[in-house]
């Protein structure tokens, strides 16, 4: 483009496409969560009647996210962990469980 002359920059074109799949023809979308978020919960069970206008048009998958708190205390991990801190539902800082050790 930098010696191309003027009669040239005029005839330029840019065609640009954005091919995105969609073979069954419907919206897909992730929501991430933790189920120790109440607020997500509670869109979850108000969503569903919105979900069920979309039908087929639209395809939700919802995906928990979990969080490794091996040093956690140990009233935290009993309350909101599975395999001893491996896998939790991490809650706010303010949580009364107390924060990571370490």
């Amino acid at each position: 483009m930098k010696r191309a002359s003027e009669e040239e920059l005029n005839s330029i074109a840019i065609l640009a496409t954005f091919d995105l799949e969609k073979p069954d023809d419907r919206v897909e979308y992730d929501f991430w969560f933790t189920s120790s978020n109440d607020r997500a919960l509670d869109f979850i069970a108000e969503f569903d009647s919105i979900d069920k206008e979309l039908g087929d048009k639209v395809l939700m998958t919802p995906r928990y996210v979990f969080w490794s708190c091996p040093f956690c205390e140990d009233e935290y991990k009993n309350n909101d962990c599975f395999g001893d801190g491996k896998y939790c539902a991490i809650e706010p800082p303010t949580t009364k469980y107390g924060r990571a050790k370490g």
